[in-house]
């Protein structure tokens, strides 16, 4: 008679052979491993079931202790998959109404900030009524920075600008239809006006013209107008002597007979302008785009035009005594009957040394 059935003990050696022989029975009826050669589909791999009562008791002391604390552990391990679930949902969920809020914070920000921009507009526009001259200099400057803070309004204010200027020229009477020819001075926020002006505007290619402000014979000695914008203006006879137009815009503005003796006019655009006649001893036109420029007659002894532009540049019978012309571009200039004698001519650009020969004035002091 087995010994189980003697009601004696079973060794626990016995025991585990049993286990590890139902065990690898189990392992036998399962599913054959696939033959991917053979283009089979891979086999589902043996189930392993838990352990019985029987294995359980046969295992030493260590390994049921394992299997109890894995046990135990377990539901644990769901709660706190669960755990970690609910907390990214609740992550996400600040998230988004974290920006949320922040979304209608900036339309907030943006509102006030337009509204904090008209007022300020409203405030500058009112300036330019007063009849205080330092008021309405105040309110230009206040106009330039809000063009600067709110770009979109800059064509507004541009205009604004422009309207100003067109007020405060030389105004046309029945007794003087046309400004005196002894000179005038406008008052001095038309200067602060047409810097102002050249401010908001800041872009080369802009053509914005004012060629109906009336500024002929006006009396600006020792102008500051660094910067300005004075496109197309009609500054005929105008006495700038002195006067600081650094980086002006004078583009195809009329100079016929302007006086800009010692002007300093560096890096200054007279692209197109007209200059035919005018006075331009000593006058500083560094870098100066000068392209296409009517300077026929025109008198720049001693004027510095080290790097200026003059190709296409209309110079002829242009006095040119002593002038510094080193590194000018001269390419297609008309030099007819320049006086050219004196002149430095130095790495000069677009002309040789016989084609300035045989048109202009030179001597022995004309610098090659």
């Amino acid at each position: 008679m087995p010994r189980h059935q003697m009601g004696g003990h079973v060794p626990a050696r016995e025991v585990v052979a049993a286990a590890t022989s139902a065990k690898a029975r189990r392992i036998a009826r399962a599913d054959p491993p696939a033959n991917p050669e053979a283009g089979e589909p891979p086999k589902r791999g043996p189930r392993v079931n838990p352990p019985t009562q029987t294995e359980y008791d046969a295992l030493p002391v260590d390994k049921r202790m394992e299997l109890f604390q894995a046990r135990q552990q377990r539901p644990w391990q769901h709660f706190t998959a669960v755990g970690v679930f609910v907390g990214l949902l609740f992550t996400a969920g600040g998230l988004i109404y974290t920006a949320s809020t922040w979304e209608t914070g900036q339309e907030a920000l943006r509102s006030t900030q337009q509204q904090q921009i008209t007022d300020r507009y409203a405030k500058a526009v009112e300036q330019l009524g007063s009849t205080k001259v330092e008021v309405r200099i105040g309110g230009l400057y206040a106009l330039a920075r809000i063009a600067k803070d709110s770009p979109a309004d800059a064509t507004t204010i541009e205009d604004v600008v422009v309207a100003f200027i067109l007020e405060h020229d030389y105004q046309p009477t029945r007794e003087a239809p046309e400004p005196p020819k002894s000179g005038w001075q406008p008052g001095p926020d038309e200067a602060h006006a047409v810097r102002v002006l050249g401010m908001v505007i800041n872009d080369p290619s802009h053509r914005r013209s004012l060629r109906s402000a009336q500024l002929a014979w006006v009396d600006w000695p020792g102008v500051d107008l660094t910067g300005c914008h004075l496109m197309g203006a009609d500054l005929r006879a105008a006495n700038l002597s002195g006067a600081t137009l650094v980086g002006a815009d004078l583009r195809s503005a009329l100079l016929t007979r302007a006086t800009l003796y010692d002007a300093n006019l560096y890096d200054a655009n007279l692209y197109d302008a007209y200059l035919g006649g005018a006075t331009l001893t000593e006058a500083d036109l560094r870098g100066a785009d000068l392209r296409g420029t009517v300077l026929g007659a025109a008198d720049l002894g001693d004027a510095d035009l080290r790097d200026a532009d003059l190709s296409r540049a209309h110079l002829r019978g242009a006095y040119l005594r002593d002038a510094d012309l080193r590194g000018a571009d001269l390419r297609g200039t008309e030099l007819g009957d320049a006086d050219l004698r004196g002149a430095d001519l130095r790495r000069i650009q677009g002309k040789t040394e016989q084609q300035i020969r045989a048109v202009a004035k030179v001597d022995a002091t004309t610098k090659f």
